[in-house]
């Protein structure tokens, strides 16, 4: 049976974040366990721990703070600590700081393990699909309850449900590369595994976006053939050459024809008078030409070139399908202009 510890009450303190996961205390019992009484939680989904750092630390320092746990059938059961569990094991430590909640249930066990393991920042994506998925299995959470208790936005927890329900070879990619948690969501919903395998080489090799991958699995799963879909999208724009402007001149001296006369101001109309704005700015502006100013595309080009730099592309991926499909599509139609704009222009010798 635990005993009560001798140790002093500075070295109880935890973060403010455990304290919310836990509660207050006051119903809980401090207790001086021996090590080998105690085990991690059983309703933990993480199975593999980094302690190195750790266990040097403890070797050094001693095993600093307490835990929180139940007794069950003789033994000390932790709500959380596990990887502490383990490092204190390896460090030595015969005995750790408990306290232990006559009030704990196996419900209360699920929720603190589940909950504290997406608070930590070591979790892969799919340790944290396993505990989101729990939440929403074994609790009956709705996405929205999830999201209120993990403090975590919706659509991370429907990505991380999408995840935890996935096919292997879904699963297999985002071990791969966990930062494609977003397009295997929509992966997912694939029924063929070959139509999944396509996307998934393509998301390795980083040739799609999120975007480009929920517009082809919408595309597939209204009946389009998968490698049609992506051939299609990743092939280039088709640019329609400029018809060029009319030349008058030259045209005259082909048929002969006649220029059209100007027609002269009427001398009933009083012309306007002009603002008068003086200043540098507008002085170098009356210096040039108006009709190069016209025909210099230079000062349109620079304002889009430092337009678009001011887009965070990091951020793109972020966007809704429909609006990022709205956005791929401007830009194909500016990249289409610019580019027959440049084939315009005559060649430097």
């Amino acid at each position: 049976m635990p005993k009560k510890p001798t140790i002093t009450g500075e070295i109880l303190v935890e973060s403010e974040a455990l304290e919310r996961l836990i509660g207050i205390r006051e119903r809980a019992t401090l207790h001086d366990v021996l090590i080998e009484d105690i085990d991690p939680n059983p309703f933990n989904p993480r199975q593999d721990f980094a302690v190195e750092d750790l266990v040097a630390s403890m070797r050094e320092h001693g095993f600093i703070g307490a835990l929180d746990g139940r007794l069950l059938e003789g033994r000390v059961q932790l709500g959380y600590g596990s990887r502490r569990l383990l490092a204190a094991k390896e460090a030595g430590i015969e005995r750790l700081p408990v306290y232990l909640h006559d009030d704990w249930d196996d419900q209360q066990m699920l929720v603190i393990a589940l909950v504290e393991n997406v608070q930590r920042e070591d979790l892969t994506p799919l340790q944290e699909a396993a505990s989101v998925g729990q939440m929403h299995q074994n609790l009956g959470w709705s996405v929205r309850e999830i999201a209120k208790r993990t403090g975590k936005p919706k659509s991370w927890v429907q990505d991380a449900l999408a995840l935890f329900g996935a096919p292997e070879d879904v699963k297999a990619m985002v071990r791969e590369r966990p930062d494609s948690i977003r397009q295997a969501r929509f992966i997912a919903r694939l029924p063929e595994e070959k139509d999944r395998q396509l996307l998934e080489e393509k998301v390795l090799a980083r040739e799609l976006t999120t975007a480009q991958v929920v517009e082809m699995v919408q595309a597939v799963e209204e009946g389009q053939d998968v490698e049609r879909a992506v051939a299609s999208l990743l092939s280039p724009p088709v640019v329609s050459p400029l018809v060029p402007p009319f030349d008058f001149a030259q045209d005259k001296l082909r048929t002969g024809a006649v220029e059209p006369p100007v027609a002269a101001p009427s001398a009933a109309v009083e012309p306007v008078p002009a603002l008068s704005v003086e200043g540098p700015a507008m002085a170098r502006r009356a210096a040039v030409p108006a009709e190069e100013r016209l025909l210099d595309p230079r000062p349109i080009l620079r304002a889009i070139r430092d337009q678009l730099r001011q887009i965070d592309a990091e951020h793109l991926d972020t966007f809704e399908p429909r609006r990022g499909w709205g956005i791929r599509k401007l830009l194909e139609e500016i990249i289409a202009e610019a580019t027959a704009l440049r084939d315009r222009l005559p060649r430097p010798d």
